[in-house]
Formats: structure tokens, sequence, C-alpha cells
């Protein structure tokens, strides 16, 4: 459906609504010495009237921030530090003028950058992100999220340093617009879909367990499909019995709600004779059986799905027959998938690694067997592959329905639409999506749109239902509040809570922040501080821990580069990358819930993991066997661990999957950690250069590059800092040398450009925190662009001084320093 008038006021709001809430300004940098520079080696040769290159710089003007100009210093930038200019006949300048230069020019670059980029310390009138429009909609309308994400179809949201919600990068696009009107009509749909209270049904699997195409004959041959099998871990790159589908079950559940599941299951061959060059699995391990979501419309229910969130698991018990009872949520047309959560990695490869390393353990009848087809074969009817095995499937539901639905009772308020109350609905509707008291003007416009669909032949409840539609797409939705009026420099009360709730549930506030904007009394300072203690320990701050860290940390980023699967093999067979985002949010929750020192993600001797990251980090005896998935609260003995240097989120989201770079993680440290980001370097630079013929280490290549004096500018800040993580590989597992002989030995040791010198991670984690305030600014500098939608700018400086001053005394905890930034002045004003 199209709203051909919705459309257009939306686009002339998405104009007005691309500027700042007010004016910036600028300050002047002093430019002679570098044009001096230009004027004595480069204008020569780059007039106006023969522009050598077609590279004119006579008319270059330092005043003139357009990206032009910009471009045309770059470009002399990056020929200075190259070295390629002036060329080798014409004068040459000393290395301290050629330094000089590229200094002075990167300070005048820099310059206009921020003021093309600035929004003068204002905020810019945004959107919502991607996950904010997600998690929105779900709680404005009661949508269970878990299997649903209307966002699947939006154009990714533009990054400014790692945060997705930066008001002058998320531009609005004609192609987002049809998207924004798509998911709201599928949004409404869903959420009114039933008309009537569901039956509960119930389906019974029992045999026939007919799985994916390259296991029907091995099965059949086998025990003619009497079980559903699981043999491996379900991010196999070739999985083969990873996802055990129903595949009678073919249209999934016809509603959405709560279902139980019941599976009479076994785990098989834990004591498997087969060595672990055979079979990739840990067997100190209990068997682990996790359900997961597929969507039957897909039509593919045996390979990894868009999404699939595990939604139960549970211990398998060796060799005894046992009902495992769960209770989950399904949407309409999605089936439980049945996963062997830490199974097998590589099971298709397993099945020829048996005839090669344990053929006598078969009959001799199949002994001569050769390819992937008849080894297969043999190996499932005769072999001991550690496996789960399901005998039968009972499914019911919905169950525990509620009837009016949720959603019903929120947008009819009961169980179906009365349309004498349409016009108090749409009000009410359109003051909890606007997060503010909707207008006169804004709700008559509404009621035309319902009374106009119904005079087009529609019924009162599709008119109802196409309003909604109408306000999901309405600006005022989309975007969030701006001031009372231009003259005032603070946000409205409700302006406040919705500020307040997307920096720390990243949704729409909820009815207790709502009712203290419409009483005024939100602005003061202790019942801020109350809503923030009060937000950050319910679980909707849980949002906010992992957003928060997906943007400080870019942990959005892992898995963009995923590791070698061949070097890397556990990542993949025990899913590392949720785990190791998961342990890093822990380990924050922990901190705003102790309302410990943020000072603790640089000198913190634990972490929380389960025993997966146990094992990669060598403390699995810390971790019982039994309790495998849990996560647990582990301290450190190797003084390389701890604090966020050591944890396997940063190391791996700092590395590109195959191998390690210092100078990579030497620019994230300088970014996320210390707060003074280097420029980035020359477009043209190869990726070791100038030249390090001669160099056999990393370190001694480094050496080489940073003997040009151009170079060294900035590799003597980055360098220090990477060597120090250089002894953890690309997945954070420890490490002695880069070669398995350990011939190439790994030093970790480095001098800070002010003369200090430390031996590794442990001792570079002290040289940090003798700069704690670095640190500490950093933090605060994060979490102020992850709450006000902007950049944090110089003319920020005294205020974000003034946060951290609230704290320093107390050593800066961290739900404290939280609670200091929503009772600044720089929170509560546009």
């Amino acid at each position: 459906m199209r709203w051909s008038n919705v459309y257009s006021l939306f686009i002339s709001f998405t104009l007005l609504f691309a500027i700042p809430w007010g004016g910036g300004n600028g300050s002047a940098v002093a430019v002679e010495p570098a044009f001096a520079f230009l004027e004595n080696y480069c204008i020569e040769c780059h007039t106006a009237d023969d522009p050598g290159g077609e590279r004119e710089f006579e008319t270059l003007d330092f005043a003139n921030t357009h990206l032009d100009t910009q471009i045309k210093l770059q470009e002399i930038i990056d020929q200075l530090t190259l070295g390629s200019m002036p060329p080798e006949d014409a004068d040459q300048p000393s290395d301290v003028e050629r330094v000089g230069a590229i200094e002075q020019l990167t300070g005048v670059l820099e310059s206009m950058r921020a003021k093309t980029s600035s929004t003068g310390g204002q905020s810019v009138l945004r959107r919502l992100s991607r996950r904010e429009y997600r998690n929105t909609v779900g709680d404005l309308l009661a949508i269970d999220m878990t299997m649903f994400d209307p966002t699947m179809e939006f154009p990714a949201d533009n990054l400014s340093h790692h945060f997705d919600n930066i008001g002058d990068t998320l531009v609005t696009s004609g192609h987002l617009l049809e998207k924004y009107l798509d998911a709201a009509d599928h949004c409404v749909e869903k959420s009114l879909a039933l008309t009537q209270p569901p039956k509960t049904q119930e389906w019974v699997y029992q045999d026939d367990f007919v799985q994916q195409p390259e296991l029907n004959r091995a099965h059949r041959l086998a025990f003619n499909y009497k079980h559903l099998v699981l043999y491996d871990h379900p991010l196999n790159e070739k999985p083969e019995g990873a996802y055990g589908h129903l595949h009678r079950f073919a249209d999934g559940v016809p509603v959405d709600g709560m279902y139980e599941v019941k599976v009479l299951a076994e785990a098989l061959h834990r004591d498997t004779p087969y060595n672990k060059r055979t079979t990739f699995i840990d067997l100190d391990e209990p068997f682990r059986m996790g359900i997961r979501p597929g969507d039957t419309s897909l039509g593919d229910m045996v390979h990894t799905q868009p999404i699939q969130p595990k939604l139960a698991e549970a211990v398998i018990d060796d060799d005894e027959l046992k009902w495992y009872t769960f209770k989950i949520p399904l949407d309409r047309g999605f089936a439980p998938r049945f996963t062997f959560e830490n199974g097998q990695h590589d099971v298709r490869g397993a099945y020829t690694r048996v005839f090669r390393n344990h053929v006598d353990t078969l009959p001799a009848s199949v002994r001569d067997g050769k390819g992937i087809v008849a080894c297969r074969n043999a190996v499932i009817k005769y072999g001991q592959l550690p496996q789960i095995r399901i005998h039968e499937v009972r499914i019911r539901g919905p169950v525990d329905v509620q009837w009016p639905t949720q959603s019903q009772q929120r947008l009819l308020g009961g169980a179906s639409f009365a349309e004498e109350n349409a016009s108090e609905l749409i009000r009410e509707f359109a003051s909890r999506a606007y997060r503010r008291p909707a207008t006169a003007e804004e709700v008559a416009g509404l009621v035309r749109l319902y009374e106009s669909r119904i005079r087009s032949g529609g019924s009162p409840f599709q008119a109802y239902k196409d309003t909604l539609k109408a306000a999901l797409c309405s600006p005022a939705f989309l975007y969030f509040s701006p001031p009372d009026s231009a003259a005032t420099n603070e946000l409205s009360q409700h302006g406040l809570a919705e500020r307040l709730s997307y920096f720390l549930t990243s949704s729409m506030p909820d009815d207790r922040l709502r009712r203290l904007a419409d009483e005024g009394r939100l602005d003061e300072p202790q019942t801020l501080r109350d809503e923030t203690k009060r937000i950050l320990g319910s679980r909707a701050s849980d949002a906010f821990v992992a957003d928060f860290l997906d943007s400080w940390l870019n942990l959005r980023a892992l898995g963009s580069m995923p590791p070698d699967p061949k070097a890397s093999r556990e990542y993949y067979a025990a899913g590392l990358e949720p785990e190791m985002k998961q342990e890093t949010q822990l380990f924050l929750r922990d901190l705003i819930d102790r309302n410990a020192s943020v000072l603790s993600f640089l000198n913190a001797n634990y972490s929380f993991v389960n025993r997966d990251l146990a094992k990669l980090y060598g403390v699995e005896d810390q971790v019982p066997v039994d309790e495998a998935a849990d996560f647990h609260r582990v301290v450190f003995r190797d003084k390389r661990r701890g604090g966020l240097l050591g944890q396997a989120s940063v190391l791996t989201v700092s590395a590109n999957g195959i191998e390690t770079s210092p100078v990579v993680r030497g620019v994230w440290l300088l970014e996320n950690v210390v707060g003074t980001p280097t420029p980035p370097p020359p477009d043209d630079v190869p990726t070791l250069d100038p030249d390090v013929r001669g160099a056999k280490s990393i370190r001694e290549q480094l050496v080489r590059h940073s003997e040009s004096a151009a170079c060294n500018l900035c590799h003597r800040k980055i360098d220090p800092l990477g060597f120090a993580l250089e002894g953890f590989d690309p997945i954070g597992r420890v490490r002695q040398s880069y070669d398995a002989r350990g011939k190439q030995t790994i030093d970790t040791s480095g001098v800070l450009p002010g003369g200090e010198t430390f031996s590794g991670p442990a001792e570079l984690r002290q040289r940090l925190l003798e700069r704690k305030e670095f640190f500490v600014r950093t933090v605060t500098n994060r979490l102020l662009s992850h709450a006000l939608g902007r950049r944090i700018e110089a003319s920020d400086r005294r205020a974000v001084d003034a946060i951290i001053g609230q704290v320093r005394a107390d050593d800066y905890p961290t739900a404290d320093l939280i609670a200091a930034i929503v009772t600044s002045d720089l929170f509560q004003q546009r």
C-alpha cells in the first residue's frame, strides 16, 4: 500500500530536518609557513598557466574549505610523505622542512575537515537508526522481535567513528522512504493479525526424519530415517546434520506465540575411540542440544539463515533416552530446528578421516570404500561419530495465550476495534509514537486520513490500520523531537525523556519517563539521577551495554573479517564470535552494577567467560564442564590477560582474521583507548613503504619503514602500542612466535614517544594508567557521542572536563560517570 500524500510530506520534512539545531563556528589556523613551503618547492611547476601533472596550486586558497581544496591538500601531503615530490631534479627540502610542512598542512586540512563536518557543538535533528527503529516499533506495537526484523531491507546506516547514530551522517534516501512504507505495513499487520483467540494444536513426529540430501541415502541405509541425527555445530562452512529440521512440518506454526516442544533424545559416542585428529570436538563436555528457528518460506532449512537466535538449550545425557521439554516463541511460518551446539567441526571431512585413521574399527566388508559417499555411508552405519540422536518430537501450541493480545490492548483498547473510539485511539497512538503529546493539528490530519480511507471503500478497521501505518511514516515518529522553539537551547521535558531513553535503552521512553515528562519533573537533577539508576538497573539497559560497546570498540565489525577456518578452527566450532561480544558486555554490565571504576577496563585481572573462552584463555579449570555454556567470573594468573587489552573481542576486531598487524592494533588503541588518533595514511602508500628491503621480521620492517622522517611522525606513536599486543594471534590466543616452529619469536616490548619503556601488555597497561585521564576522557567522549548523536568537538572540552571532575575523587565509578553525563548541561541542551 502507498500513500502519496504521506510520501510528499515526508520528503519536505527530511529536507528541512537535514540541518543542525543551531549554527556552528570555526577558528582560524595559521597557514603562512605551509604556504611558504609550497611557494618555495611546488608552485613553480604547478602554476595556473601550465600545471604540472594537471595539478594547479597557484590559486590554492587555504581560507576555502571546499572539498576540492581538501582533496588537493591531501594529495600534496601524500606526495610529500612518499618523498615523490618535489621531483629528483628540483630543489629538495630538508627532512626538517618536509616534516614541518607535512605537520602544518595536515593541521590546515584537519581544520578544514573539522569546519565542514562540525555541527558547532549542536545536535543535528536526526532520524532513528536501524537498530533504534527496530527496538522502537517492537516496544510501540508490542511485537516480539526475536525472529522479526522489519529493517532487513533498509540500507546500512552510515558510520562516523564506528557510531551509527550521528545525526549529520544519517542520510535519508528515496529508497529508505520506500522501505519505511513497507516496514510500517508489515509491522502493523503483524501486530493486529489475530482477530480471534487461536486454537491450541499438536503435531507429533516419530519417524520419516528426512534431513538434508547429503545425508539421506546414508540415513536410509543405516536406520531407514527412524532418527533425526545431529553431528556438527551450527556454524560449519559445509554443514551436514547441523540443523535438524522436521521436513513434514513444512509450513511451520500457524500463528505467532509460545510453543511447547518435547524432544526424545540421547547423546551417543562421547566415548568414541576416534582421536582428536579425526573428530574435531571437545569430548570432555556433555553434548548440548539447542533450538533455533527456521523460516519455512526461505525453503532452505538445513543451512544458516539470516535470523536464527538460539531459543533454548539443554544438556543431553549420554546413552540414555530421555524427554526434554522446552517452551519457545515461534512466529507464524517458523519451525524449530534442532542443533548440536558444541558439535563436531567439519564432520564432512571426518568420514574420510575415520577411514584414514581408524579403518580397523569398521567391518571388513566396507574398508575398501572410496570417495566421500562410500565413506559417509559406512561411517554413519557402522562408525561411532559423536552425535545427538532424536527419536520423537512433539510440538504443542500456542500455549499460555493472552487474549486480548498485548498488541490488541495497546492499539485497540481491547480484543476488537470500536469505530466510535477511532479519534481517541488515533490520538493515543500518535502521542506514544511521537514520544510526546501529539498536537491537535497532527491528530486532525490522521483522523482525516482515516476518514478518507473509509470513503475509498475500506472497512473502519482497515482504515484504522492504514492510519497507524501513516503515523509510522511520519517525520514525527522517524525523527527525534526538536526543541520547543528556536529561541531556547534546552530540550523539552519530552525531548529529555526521549534522549535519556534512547541513550540507556536504545528505544522509546517507558510509561514512567513519559509521566515524569508530562508532569514537568524530569529536568530536576535528582529525578534524572534516580531515573538513570532505575534504567541502568533494568534489563532494558542491556541494549545500551551492547550498542555502546559496538560503537566505542567497533565490536559491530566483529566477524566482518572471519578468521581462517583451518588455523582458527575453534572460532567456528565453539561459535566464539557472539561469546566474545558477550564477555565484553558482561564486563561492562558488571562495572555498572557494582559502580566500579572505568579504569577496570585497563587494570582488571578478571573477566566473565564460558568454557569455550576459558579454553582459549587457558583457564578452563575455573569453568566446570557441566556448566560449559554458562559464563563465570574467572581470575587470570597470566598477567597478559585482564581488561580490554586481553579480551578476545578486542584482539579479534583489531586483526584481519588471517594475520595481525602492529600498525592496525596500534591505531585501534590510539583511537579507542588513548583517544589521540593519528591522521589517516596517504592513500597510495604501500603496506610497508618506503624501502624495507633487507628487513626480515615485522619489527625490522617497521623500523626500516619509520626511518623516513615523514613516516616516523606517526609510527613512533602507533607501532609501540601495536607491538605490545603481538603476543596474541588473530583470535586472541597467546603465542610466543609467528611460526609453528618457533623460529620467528615475538618481541612485545616497546618505547613510547615520551621515552617510557614496557615489555608487554601488562606493563603497557601500567603506562596507560599513568595517563589515566586520557582513557577516562576517551570513554566519556564516546558515551557523550552515543547519548547526543553527534561528534564531541573541541568546544565541548570544558563541559567534558566538568563531567570527569565530578567522579575523579571516587576513582571514576562507571554508573556515576553515566549519571554525571545525564545531569550535565551538554545532555540537556540541543
